[in-house]
């Protein structure tokens, strides 16, 4: 895309290049968060380019979309090249309260972050969990970090068959978890 944005400059004197006409061509891509031109006045441009580092995968509308940690959509997805092992969320408004979500996770269990396959945002209040293993976690409305903390302490105790057998363990109530099994 830049090369071709030069492309019309190229054997033009560099003092004859609208340097910030191509900056705000630059910047109408999605990606570029930041743009910062340079010429060393001889015959060469120094173009740097910070670009959205996307914070998980937004779903709305049967549609995928990258956005980052302002809840700003980036880009739809056109193939999930999950290398980055993002989170699919979805639910109102979930864009705008992944982060503080996944920063959550980071406080709590980095590793555990990586299980998770998809987050729903439930009626703007609170999340549900899918992970890699098909088990849905409900977390508390108030209390997620203690919710799963609670996950984590009683993922313990488990071992693989349990989890084999396990649909959905419900951590809505911090004193209690509900487990629905598999019929």
């Amino acid at each position: 895309d830049i090369s071709d944005i030069f492309k019309p400059y190229l054997n033009t004197s560099i003092f004859l290049v609208p340097l910030e006409d191509i900056s705000d061509l630059i910047l109408q891509n999605n990606w570029v968060k930041k743009v910062k031109i340079n010429i060393d006045y001889k015959n060469t441009i120094f173009v740097e380019i910070i670009e959205y580092e996307p914070l998980g995968i937004y779903e709305f509308n049967k549609r995928r979309y990258y956005f980052n940690s302002d809840g700003k959509v980036i880009d739809y997805v056109s193939v999930i090249n999950n290398n980055k092992k993002l989170i699919v969320f979805s639910g109102q408004s979930s864009n705008l309260n992944a982060s503080v979500l996944l920063d959550t996770l980071s406080q709590i269990n980095e590793n555990f972050k990586n299980k998770i396959v998809k987050a729903d945002f439930i009626g703007e209040r609170r999340w549900n969990l899918l992970l890699n293993n098909g088990i849905v976690i409900k977390l508390s409305e108030t209390q997620l970090k203690q919710s799963i903390e609670n996950y984590l302490k009683l993922s313990n105790n488990f071992n693989y068959d349990d989890f084999a057998n396990i649909k959905v363990i419900d951590l809505r109530d911090l004193k209690k978890a509900i487990i629905e099994y598999k019929k």
